[in-house]
């Protein structure tokens, strides 16, 4: 595991990347959330660390997780300035309003909390992996491909890192039941914040449409939607287990070969 900056330019085909504008937004809201949900596991992650005695190996592993997350904030940041500047006035309040829920868990709950927390969105990172790697060739033919290297670069990180969050939540003292909170608490906090910025790209974006374009538009929103959720539905029942592992995730195929070119 080790952090990397891969040299993208992806400004100049945001926000619609893909020829699916619709899929595109999909991801366009998930680069909205991350920018203030990366900050906010960083900041546990240390307090974490901190805590551990100075020779554990988990005190590298989550040094190494830090600066990956924070290589993603700094790239993601850059792709929202894009996004911003396309006319998406409600983006910028839309994560505003997260970073202060993140500030207050940050003064308010325990570290046992924000830890399981960050196990609960880290689970995705796996199955994202899958999804972008194997599943939607099809979605990303004709796409701009520094967009679409930086989500790859994105999830194969995601998933080489899987173990830290869990790792660090069993160390700090998290057990099934409390895991099972824990994690739809995030997974819907989350997904609150992530329609919103959907929402409001999607509406900004029908203003100029025919009603015949709009009705294509929330078809083409119904099918990319079905796609991932049928995908993540499929996958997210091993997470429930009391004995479950991130280490247990398969690599997605290309996974390994774009880090080593990364």
């Amino acid at each position: 595991m080790k952090p990397r900056v891969p040299s993208l330019d992806f400004s100049q085909t945001l926000p619609a990347w893909s020829p699916n504008r619709e899929f595109a937004h999909m991801f366009n809201a998930f680069s909205i959330i991350i920018m203030q949900l990366e900050p906010y596991l960083n900041k546990t992650a240390a307090r974490i660390r901190a805590q551990l005695p100075e020779r554990d190996p988990l005190r590298g592993d989550l040094a190494n997780f830090i600066r990956q997350e924070a290589n993603h904030t700094a790239l993601h940041r850059r792709y929202n300035e894009a996004l911003y500047a396309a006319g998406y006035d409600q983006l910028k309040e839309i994560e505003k309003e997260l970073g202060a829920e993140f500030d207050r868990f940050l003064e308010e709950k325990s570290i046992l909390w924000s830890a399981g927390y960050a196990q609960g969105f880290e689970i995705v990172g796996p199955i994202y992996a899958q999804f972008f790697f194997e599943h939607i060739d099809d979605l990303l033919e004709g796409a701009d491909q520094q967009v679409a290297d930086l989500w790859r670069w994105h999830f194969a990180e995601e998933y080489e890192h899987r173990m830290v969050a869990h790792d660090s939540y069993i160390r700090m003292g998290g057990h099934w039941f409390h895991r099972l909170a824990i994690t739809w608490t995030t997974l819907t906090h989350l997904a609150s914040f992530n329609m919103r910025a959907e929402r409001h790209m999607l509406e900004v974006d029908v203003r100029s449409m025919t009603s015949e374009e709009r009705h294509q538009s929330r078809a083409r929103t119904r099918v990319v939607h079905r796609r991932l959720s049928l995908f993540l539905l499929r996958k997210i029942f091993r997470v429930l287990l009391p004995w479950y592992s991130p280490e247990r995730w398969r690599e997605p195929r290309g996974v390994r070969r774009f880090l080593e070119i990364t």
